[in-house]
């Protein structure tokens, strides 16, 4: 047991201890009344579990620590802006935050899209992979715009705080998800083969897309006998 904690890497102890600071924020926000914020921990709290959960169902590790890539995204939000009020006292923190969220996103899309292009799900170039990605971002950036005017609209609040925010917002979305894209670009570009593999294998294994592809082969040499 001392062994296996010991080999417990930083991003993973971080990723942990955000996960329980936010576990343990739903309880006090519901004893001050604030339901918005517990409703939202909630799905935080969901998402910032889903790649552990991915991990550990599927027996596969997510490549460039994405689980403390995802879960300090969510806790940045969540914690520090909403629960301890960072958006309000730094303008900045709103802004480094779109672009840091898009740019995760930008990277999930990346190496999923990818992931299918390398098992042969589907076949594009490069350049195009990287405008898929910055694509999905955007539209990504967009339906959480629209959430944002709902919660508005219905509960008379102001998440979106004006309109040069909103488009502010959709700006740097697009230059999280252009960064993201390009750095996905050069790494699969000037990367050793192998690095790769790693970087399609774990969602590829997910999805059972290596097994299919396998099957598929088999199959066509079947028929060509």
């Amino acid at each position: 047991m001392y062994k296996s904690w010991r080999t417990v890497t930083v991003t993973t102890a971080l990723s942990w201890l955000m996960k329980l600071i936010l576990i343990g924020s739903f309880p006090y926000s519901v004893y001050k009344g604030d339901y918005l914020y517990s409703i939202a921990a909630v799905v935080a709290i969901a998402l910032s579990l889903a790649p552990s959960i991915i991990e550990r169902n599927y027996r596969v590790t997510l490549p460039f620590e994405l689980d403390f890539l995802i879960t300090l995204s969510i806790f940045a939000h969540i914690f520090f802006g909403e629960q301890m009020h960072f958006y309000e006292r730094f303008w900045l923190w709103d802004k480094i935050l779109h672009v840091y969220g898009s740019a995760v996103v930008s990277l999930l899309a990346f190496i999923l899209v990818y992931t299918f292009h390398s098992t042969g799900k589907l076949r594009l170039t490069l350049p195009f992979i990287g405008l898929f990605t910055v694509v999905f971002t955007l539209a990504v950036g967009g339906i959480w715009e629209i959430g944002e005017f709902t919660v508005d609209k219905l509960l008379d609040l102001n998440t979106q705080r004006g309109l040069d925010n909103t488009m502010w917002d959709i700006i740097n979305n697009l230059i999280g998800g252009t960064l993201a894209a390009l750095l996905g670009m050069l790494y699969v570009r000037y990367s050793h083969p192998d690095n790769r593999k790693r970087l399609a294998k774990p969602l590829g294994e997910v999805f059972n897309l290596n097994t299919r592809v396998e099957n598929a082969k088999r199959r066509l040499a079947k028929r060509k006998k």
